[in-house]
């Protein structure tokens, strides 16, 4: 029966510090909740807005740049084609002007001249003169076009190379022949992207046809490059409509792309990693911190729980005591200030209202 008693108050001890346990918690994980979402949730959502306005913006100022860097080139060959040395139609005054050309500017390493026959005129190497007629740049002048360009592997460099082709008009807007600058895609690489976000971020410059035209990295193969199947281009591998994250190969990226006004594609990207880098960390802090306030606010709720109901489960025990006649308990909570103390007090008055009644009734 004692035995039956005994696990019966450890039953209620257990029961009451464990309540009050449950209850400051729930009561602290509101606010911690609070800490996750504003620290974790929503400066996520904020770091990744960032991440995208930065694609964008760095995207829209390459573009801006190559659009300045082709109309500079273009300006190159306008002036170029009106001067006399060009429109007398002879190599070898037209030489001279040529080399001039693409020693000026380090990215040029052919300037050269066509005439409407598709026959090589002037060169800026001083090699012997090659047949071009068979070039789309060429056909796109002849045609009519203001300007050609052609991404094409470079019968002189033997590498991939860039062109961009301009009319050589005479009296009458007569059609003298083509004008135009040859440049390797490592050196137009160099030239138009060297914008570079963090350690991994590049820009591609990609023609009309997407081939490679320039490489922020500096990679160019040897071989013309399509570039067609890029997730950016294809939609492929993108996470959910609203994202900007692409799976490319065995890598996660984030990348954003823009036409420019020869109608070239400009793609920006950047690895997921490098980009969430500072966003991961500052997460696994706040997860840390998170953490640690957790098991500080259980100590503490612990230890109070266990302040608050030690001393009610020692009323309690005290109190079955008298009711079994045991009157000479001592109550150590009676020093207390608050409401356990008052409860321990009202016990001990008790306790010796109950002596005194004995007492009487012993004298009798």
């Amino acid at each position: 029966m004692a035995d039956s008693k005994a696990t019966e108050r450890e039953g209620a001890g257990f029961k009451i510090i464990y309540q009050i346990l449950v209850t400051m918690l729930v009561i602290a994980l509101i606010p911690l909740g609070g800490l996750w979402y504003i620290g974790i949730y929503q400066s996520r959502q904020e770091w990744t807005e960032n991440i995208y306005r930065n694609l964008v913006e760095n995207t829209e100022h390459l573009t801006r740049s190559v659009d300045e860097w082709t109309n500079m080139n273009l300006r190159l060959l306008d002036q170029n084609a009106a001067t006399p040395a060009i429109l007398g139609m002879e190599s070898s005054v037209q030489n001279p002007a040529l080399k001039t050309m693409s020693d000026t500017y380090e990215w040029i390493y052919l300037a050269f001249t066509i005439l409407p026959d598709g026959q090589n005129l002037g060169r800026s190497d001083g090699k012997p003169e090659t047949y071009y007629g068979d070039r789309d740049y060429f056909k796109q002048v002849l045609g009519g076009r203001p300007m050609g360009q052609q991404v094409l592997l470079g019968k002189t460099s033997k590498k991939p190379a860039f062109i961009l082709a301009k009319p050589i008009k005479g009296e009458g807007a007569k059609n003298l022949g083509v004008i135009a600058i040859a440049m390797t895609l490592e050196d137009l690489s160099k030239a138009i992207t060297k914008t570079r976000i963090g350690e991994t971020g590049f820009a591609i410059l990609l023609d009309e046809n997407n081939r490679l035209i320039a490489h922020g990295h500096g990679e160019v193969s040897s071989e013309l490059q399509d570039f067609g199947t890029h997730p950016v281009l294809s939609q492929r591998n993108r996470f959910d409509a609203d994202s900007f994250a692409f799976q490319e190969d065995d890598k996660k990226i984030l990348a954003y792309s823009k036409k420019t006004a020869q109608g070239w594609t400009l793609i920006v990207q950047q690895d997921y990693e490098e980009a969430y880098a500072a966003a991961n960390e500052a997460q696994r802090n706040a997860l840390v911190l998170l953490l640690v306030t957790l098991v500080t606010v259980i100590i503490i709720a612990y230890l109070l729980a266990r302040r608050l109901s030690t001393p009610i489960r020692n009323l309690t025990i005290i109190a079955d005591e008298i009711s079994r006649g045991n009157l000479n308990a001592v109550i150590k909570e009676k020093d207390r200030s608050d409401e356990i103390g008052a409860l321990a007090r009202a016990i001990d008055r008790m306790g010796v209202s109950l002596q005194m009644a004995f007492e009487r009734l012993r004298k009798r």
